[in-house]
């Protein structure tokens, strides 16, 4: 068996096993796409100054132990370049944390600035030790000796370790777990090996070791490329943009942004697949990359993409407003994928960029959900309006997060009445916020917020609680009233503990369910076993079911009719089409779904006219203002004891008393 034959008496073991992990890391790391930011960079030179450190070491030893068959510069340069290794590794190891953790921002700009004055004070030391042998010396006769500073090294190791201790726990708070795992485990792995080198000095070189397990911690919790990267596209992700833009913003670095969408995923994944998708969001991302040469891509999943630059603002603002027109106003194609992409963009200037980067994030997802409608509109650029709009949306969830902590989330009534019986028979519950700050919030407004953020489960839970008081207290079966209409967003219906939640709140009561009919829209079946699962459960207990709002979505007929719907709503848009000519087919949609056993209920009634002809073409229930607004539960009471459906009815058989009449009339 072939073995080495070593000149000094130390024992590689350690060494040599470290060197070709390093070298693979270090190849590996460099061969990939890494992050813009400081951290990376700071790493990168940790893995250099380890591996430096390391093999010099092997060679510094070697020359030692035979130190009269080499000059003395070359054991002087030898041993210095081993040394200054040491310290670099040493910094570069405090710079990745201060920079990870963003202790430079916590210190200051000058206190950040004298944290390298150790690190030059050393590195002068190991430079003039061939004329002052400070840190080292070559005799002649004894060859290599430490010199009188040779403990500054360490000490120099020792303070970088405690200031990174430092910007750790300054940093604490601003940390994710697995960043303070990290970091103080390197720490502690680093300062064993120190300690290790100092009892091992005579005969064991330990450090390299320490220093590669260091290196894997920091690559597998935070340096690994791959953690950035998001895998279909091979482009940075989310979480990229996360560190980078947090850099960016408490290192006051201005950057600008260029949102990019593409408006037609759905569609392309229902048509081409979700293979196809993703090859063509990873042309596309590739496309972007060749041709947006100055801008970091990310993609944030969903089509859509963000371009980011260095800057305030861009250059040549007029020059890529009309590139990207001219890109992007017809469908995009590429030669390597069929599938047609529709695209459109925004750029956003650095002025608009909120300062904090959950906010940043959320600004940017709301611009991506702007960009088609603003393209439509002639608009490319990020104006102070949309700025202003979400603004408003930040606030009104902050007052919709009040409203629910402090049950504050009003329910209103709106009255529905019958073409047959000549009364009102049902309501609808609608929820209403009025907050103390922002007044009345619209509740599509809110509404839309409450499904972004995943409020709407609560909301939810609030009206069917407030429902069922207001039956159990006001009894409202008693004046007629058998049904209130409840609506259930898309999102409450993809939870499968909907009818288990529903079911204890309506229980608890002691309401009767069938009391409560639930309202889905066509958009809320985009599961259609699980919303019929839920549906089926709640029937069993006595509930029923509306379709709200149809004519607004694009649901299978057929699947509509597999659901237990017992009642459909004409959305409002419908009914006033019919009105202005434009939906002549509405008779044939009443009568269609009559023959399916199901009633019909019609918005947005505002006249009587409208009433009486809705009622001739056969629709069962009229809701709308001609009736009465949505009002508080008291007022809804009051409404029924007005007796103003009643004289409705009366006017309505009048009505159409005199139209027979003069209908027979005519034909004499």
């Amino acid at each position: 068996m072939f073995q080495w034959n070593w000149l000094s008496h130390y024992n590689y073991d350690f060494a040599l096993a470290a060197i070709p992990i390093q070298l693979i890391l270090l190849l590996f790391y460099c061969s990939r796409k890494n992050l813009p930011t400081r951290s990376s960079r700071s790493f990168l030179w940790v893995m250099i100054a380890n591996l430096t450190m390391t093999v010099f070491d092997l060679i510094a030893c070697e020359m030692i132990a035979d130190w009269q068959a080499h000059p003395a510069w070359m054991l002087y340069l030898v041993n210095q370049i081993y040394f200054l290794a040491f310290i670099a590794r040493g910094w570069a190891l405090f710079d990745y944390t201060a920079s990870e953790c963003h202790g430079y921002s916590a210190f200051g700009e000058s206190v950040s600035r004298l944290t390298q004055s150790p690190a030059l004070a050393v590195i002068a030391a190991i430079l003039s030790t061939p004329w002052t042998s400070a840190i080292f010396t070559i005799s002649p006769d004894l060859g290599y000796r430490s010199g009188q500073a040779y403990q500054i090294i360490y000490y120099c190791t020792y303070f970088y370790i405690a200031a990174s201790l430092l910007c750790i726990w300054v940093c604490w708070h601003g940390m994710d777990r697995r960043l303070k795992i990290s970091m103080l485990g390197y720490n502690a792995i680093l300062i064993a090996s120190i300690l290790l080198r100092k009892q091992f000095e005579s005969n064991l070189l330990v450090m390299p070791y320490f220093s590669i397990l260091v290196v894997l911690v920091i690559y597998l919790s935070a340096q690994n490329p791959d953690l950035y990267r998001d895998r279909k596209t091979h482009l940075f992700s989310l979480d990229a943009f996360d560190k980078i833009g947090r850099e960016y913003m408490i290192t006051k670095r201005p950057f600008h942004c260029i949102a990019i969408t593409v408006n037609n995923v759905a569609s392309v994944k229902t048509l081409y697949g979700q293979h196809q998708l993703e090859r063509s969001m990873e042309i596309f991302g590739k496309w972007m990359t060749q041709h947006f040469p100055n801008y970091t891509v990310f993609y944030f999943g969903h089509g859509d993409f963000l371009l980011l630059s260095r800057g305030q603002a861009v250059q040549d603002r007029k020059a890529l407003i009309r590139e990207l027109k001219v890109r992007f106003e017809r469908t995009w194609m590429s030669p390597k994928s069929e599938v047609p992409l529709s695209v459109s963009s925004m750029i956003l200037t650095y002025g608009l960029i909120p300062k904090e980067i959950t906010r940043a994030l959320d600004f940017i997802t709301y611009i991506f959900s702007r960009t088609y409608i603003e393209n439509k509109r002639g608009n490319f650029v990020v104006s102070e309006r949309i700025a202003s709009e979400f603004d408003r949306g930040k606030l009104v969830e902050s007052a919709l997060s009040r409203a629910l902590q402090e049950h504050r989330i009003e329910v209103y009534f709106q009255p529905i009445y019958s073409v047959h019986e000549g009364r009102i028979i049902a309501a609808e519950a609608l929820a209403r916020l009025n907050d103390p700050h922002l007044g009345f919030v619209p509740p599509d407004e809110f509404i839309r917020v409450a499904e972004r953020t995943g409020d709407i489960m609560e909301v939810g839970r609030q009206v069917v609680s407030q429902v069922c008081a207001f039956i159990a207290k006001e009894h409202p079966e008693q004046k007629g009233v058998h049904r209130i209409s409840i609506n259930l967003s898309p999102a409450q219906c993809m939870n499968d503990q909907l009818a288990a939640e529903l079911s204890g709140i309506v229980e608890g009561y002691g309401v009767p369910f069938s009391m409560i009919s639930f309202e889905i829209t066509e958009s809320s079946i985009e599961d259609h076993y699980l919303i019929r699962k839920q549906m089926l459960t709640l029937k069993d207990r006595g509930a029923n079911f509306s379709l709200d709002d149809f004519g607004t979505g694009t649901s299978n007929l057929v699947r509509l009719l597999d659901l237990p719907i017992g009642i459909v709503k004409f959305d409002r848009n419908l009914v006033n089409a019919y009105f202005s000519g434009k939906a002549k087919f509405l008779p044939d949609l009443v009568r269609m779904f009559q023959q399916a056993q199901m009633r019909i209920v019609t918005e947005g009634v505002e006249t009587m006219e409208m009433l009486a002809s809705l009622a001739r073409i056969g629709c069962d229930f009229i809701q709308g203002y001609f009736f009465s607004k949505p009002v508080p539960y008291d007022q809804f009471m009051q409404y029924l004891n007005s007796g103003h459906a009643e004289k409705v009815a009366e006017e309505l058989k009048s009505s159409t008393e005199s139209r027979l009449i003069g209908k027979g009339a005519a034909n004499l």
